[in-house]
């Protein structure tokens, strides 16, 4: 009848039974006070079923609890796991962000260098003539230049026409990517 009967199941037995329950009271005092219930002369089998039915509420609740315990901690871990996905995500962006302005300061370097280059080339040269027979001794004093300042062909287009300024806007008008790109020829 008392198997897996806690103390706390026969305060409840007790108290249910109209009987009081002092502080003091053992577990064996707690026994003999439901077995000297007026209930349980009358109805023993009740009184069974009454202390089983608060074992039983006692041992679902417990699960209850332990179920929500661990509910708790898988909820906790699933919040680490999206903390840490977060923490990956915002690594990954400032690492994008500082390789974009890596891109951004090398980028800004090279429009400094070709400045750089074609201020020095305009230092260096003759300046743009303005009758036609003088064109060969200007490009003659360009190439000159080019080859002391190791300039590469990518780059002598477009320092040629950043020196020719405004006579070089009818050329652009006709001249197609490609001819551009192409020093050279």
């Amino acid at each position: 009848m008392y198997k897996n009967a806690l103390k706390e199941d026969l305060i409840r037995v007790v108290e249910d039974l109209d009987g009081t329950v002092e502080s003091t009271d053992t577990i064996a005092k707690l026994k003999t006070k439901i077995e000297n219930s007026s209930t349980f002369e009358s109805d023993p089998d009740f009184v069974k079923t009454l202390i089983q039915k608060c074992i039983d509420e006692r041992v679902s609740r417990n699960e209850r609890e332990v179920t929500l315990e661990k509910q708790k901690i898988e909820l906790a871990k699933l919040q680490l796991a999206k903390l840490e996905k977060e923490i990956e995500l915002q690594t990954a962006k400032n690492k994008a962000l500082s390789l974009n302005s890596a891109a951004k300061v090398e980028e800004k370097q090279f429009e400094t260098n070709i400045e750089n280059m074609i201020n020095s080339i305009r230092t260096l040269s003759l300046p743009v003539p303005t009758r036609s027979e003088n064109f060969n001794l200007f490009f003659q004093s360009l190439e000159r230049k080019f080859l002391t300042k190791k300039i590469n062909d990518e780059y002598k287009s477009e320092i040629l026409i950043n020196l020719l300024g405004e006579r070089a806007h009818n050329v652009l008008l006709y001249i197609k990517e490609e001819e551009l790109n192409d020093y050279e020829n």
